[in-house]
């Protein structure tokens, strides 16, 4: 019974190192939590690469309004990076929904806010 409750305890301490492959936000523009000037884009650095073909980023006004031209499109260069283009914006709150298939077929999703300022 004790090397049973071992074998699980090391299975456990285990665990998170493979949580460590999915691909979490790391950093966006606008920031998380931001007041800024209307941007023209929404871009997301992630932790780690992604599968863009399966991976979303939709920007929404306080009405629920789609304000993204649905144009996901990864950097050359950095497939932790992607960004989706922006119709113009009117002052107020947006809201950013993301959902992301990391390479390794781990799939996230989050959101987060920004206000463009008047």
């Amino acid at each position: 019974m004790r090397t049973s409750r071992l074998l699980v305890a090391c299975l456990l301490l285990g665990m998170p190192g493979a949580a460590s492959a999915h691909a979490f936000l790391r950093a966006a523009s606008p920031p998380v939590g931001s007041t800024v000037k209307a941007p023209s884009e929404v871009s997301i650095d992630f932790t780690e690469a992604l599968e863009p073909g399966f991976s979303s980023i939709e920007v929404r006004d306080a009405q629920g309004n789609r304000v993204d031209k649905a144009d996901l499109h990864a950097a050359p260069d950095d497939a932790k990076h992607v960004s989706v283009s922006l119709r113009p914006l009117s002052p107020g709150g947006y809201t950013v929904t993301w959902r992301a298939l990391s390479v390794d077929t781990h799939r996230t999703q989050g959101s987060y806010g920004f206000t463009v300022e008047p």
